[in-house]
């Protein structure tokens, strides 16, 4: 059986790679001591495969086509799509796992979860950005699930949990000897083309990190309102709450947080036995 070996989540912040100007050089040093601790966690678990949760900005799929949960089913995917990232366009290829995908599909089914098959998605900045510090060769098999953060109505957050709950069942139960490692990218606080852009809400997001390090139940209560009142972008805390899910009961702690880049700057992991 397959077995989950690491469970974490970050920002994804495009500014990284498109204006590192944008941070001084002692943040820098922060963010990369904060991608290295994560990395090294990746590297430590032993991971040979890493699905990644997030949403989808627009960049790749067609908001009039937009899942609340997809699975992103092809056998490779090509990016970054974007031409802006500060990574050459489409130049990165990445091997996916069509049988996981395939897994996860059937598994969503037996737990009421009518997922989306999503047989072909470049690879944008909410996949990219963080893989492109923890895994540079870029030498891992990925797999691609995509919850809609960001076109309403979104699922709740609840919702989210118990998807995160599914995944994990799904991966448990594939068979198989991979080491599955799982990544949450987006949010923290923040605001994305609002007047309220650039503002943090740090009290909210030493909130949300004291539950999710508690894995506590409280996280499925978190209200669309409560994320909307600090930036439209905290929606994408969703990610984070889906990983709490996969590896439900097990506790976690915060890497690093700072706030800069217009963000709750965040990184996380959870202790896997």
């Amino acid at each position: 059986m397959a077995q989950i070996v690491a469970a974490m989540a970050s920002v994804h912040v495009p500014l990284l790679t498109s204006a590192p100007q944008m941070a001084d050089s002692t943040m820098w040093e922060k963010i990369h001591h904060g991608f290295d601790t994560l990395r090294d966690t990746l590297t430590a678990s032993g991971a040979d495969t890493l699905v990644v949760i997030s949403d989808e900005h627009f960049n790749a799929l067609d908001p009039r086509r937009y899942p609340s949960f997809g699975v992103v089913t092809a056998a490779t995917g090509v990016g970054p799509v974007e031409n802006w990232l500060g990574i050459p366009r489409n130049t990165i290829k990445v091997n996916f796992v069509p049988e996981l995908a395939e897994a996860i599909m059937s598994e969503g089914v037996h737990r009421g979860f009518d997922l989306t098959r999503v047989g072909e998605a470049g690879l944008e900045h909410g996949f990219v950005t963080c893989l492109h510090f923890l895994t540079p060769r870029w030498d891992l098999s990925y797999l691609w699930l995509i919850q809609n953060c960001v076109l309403p109505p979104l699922p709740s957050v609840g919702r989210c949990y118990e998807f995160g709950r599914m995944v994990g069942e799904a991966i448990r139960n594939w068979g198989g000897s991979r080491r599955v490692a799982v990544l949450g990218t987006g949010g923290l606080s923040h605001a994305v083309g609002t007047p309220d852009m650039g503002r943090v809400d740090q009290k909210f997001d030493a909130k949300f990190l004291d539950l999710l390090c508690t894995n506590s139940p409280a996280l499925r209560d978190i209200a669309d309102a409560e994320m909307e009142a600090v930036g439209n972008g905290t929606h994408e805390v969703r990610n984070w709450v889906a990983v709490a899910g996969v590896v439900a009961g097990a506790k976690g702690e915060v890497v690093m947080y700072e706030t800069t880049m217009g963000v709750g700057f965040g990184m996380m992991r959870f202790q896997v036995a």
